[in-house]
Order: C-alpha cells, then structure tokens, then sequence
C-alpha cells in the first residue's frame, strides 16, 4: 500500500476506481440527489482534488492522496485543518473490492505519520454507529471513540502526546 499524491493522471484513475467500484454518497458531497455517478459528481470529485494540491497551507486547507495497492488506485485519505490548533481531520474512502483486506488500516497508519511529520499533536475522524469496519479501524489505531453531541455519529480522535498510533 502506497500513498501517493494525485496529479492529473493519477485523478483520471482515481475517479475511474470511483466510479466504477464505489458508491457515489461515500466518495462526494451530496451534490446530486440519488446514489448515482453523475457527471456533476465527477465534475465536483476532480475539483475536490485538484483543489487540495497546494496542501494544508493552501486555500482549502486541505491535502489528499490516492492510495495504491499493487500499483491500482484503490481509494482516497485526507488530512484537513479543524478549528483546533495542531488538530487534523482525516477521511478515506475505498472501494468495494479492496474492503476487509486491511488496506484502510494501512492507509490510515501512513496518514497518521504524515499528519504528525507535518507537526500535528492530533487527528480527528467522524463516522456513524453503523460504521463498525471504520470504527474497528480507528480503535485498532489508537483512536479514542465517543458518540457525537447528534447521537447518530460518532467522533474519535488521536492524541500523538498519548502515543503515537499502532501501526501493526
């Protein structure tokens, strides 16, 4: 597993790896009605990208990565500032064919050393109750789980001062 950063060739596999072999409401914002790819969601996947190539210091204060498995784009992770000082957000998707191997472990070990190479002190994550593939992730990770102030979502967050997270 490999993360890599996402020039123009690079997003022409990673939204051909969404499209066809991910649902459409866990790759992008809901800018279309229904689960379905439509070329609004492709327009705005590969704005999504393009506009996080100049990094967190960037205007989206954001940064994403393809992740690569055996030299197939298999999925996306990001890191975003929060309003917390020296706290990052972070987020994968992957698809559906690549889920259960232990890839998005791997994925979100490497994210969490970049995020504290770039002098993060955290990371944050949200994900729902129903979520239990994401969650078992995070809490192999490291990651503390608290139900959201909604109920219906859960937060979790990692504090590099209590360890960094497990990578195994």
């Amino acid at each position: 597993m490999t993360l890599v950063d996402i020039d123009e060739p690079t997003l022409d596999r990673l939204v051909n790896a969404a499209i066809t072999d991910a649902p459409a409401n866990e790759v992008t914002a809901p800018v279309a009605t229904g689960d379905e790819w439509s070329p609004a969601r492709i327009a705005w996947l590969k704005d999504f990208h393009r506009n996080r190539r100049n990094g967190l210091s960037g205007s989206a204060g954001e940064v994403t990565w393809a992740i690569l498995v055996g030299g197939q784009v298999v999925g996306s992770v990001r890191l975003k500032r929060t309003a917390v000082p020296g706290i990052l957000e972070t987020g994968i998707w992957l698809t559906r064919r690549i889920r259960g191997q232990g890839v998005g472990q791997l994925a979100m070990a490497a994210v969490l050393r970049r995020a504290a190479t770039l002098g993060a002190q955290g990371v944050r994550a949200d994900t729902t109750v129903g979520n239990e593939a994401a969650l078992g992730v995070l809490a192999r990770l490291g990651f503390d789980v608290a139900p959201s102030t909604d109920g219906a979502g859960v937060d979790v967050l990692l504090m590099f001062s209590t360890g960094m997270a497990r990578t195994d």
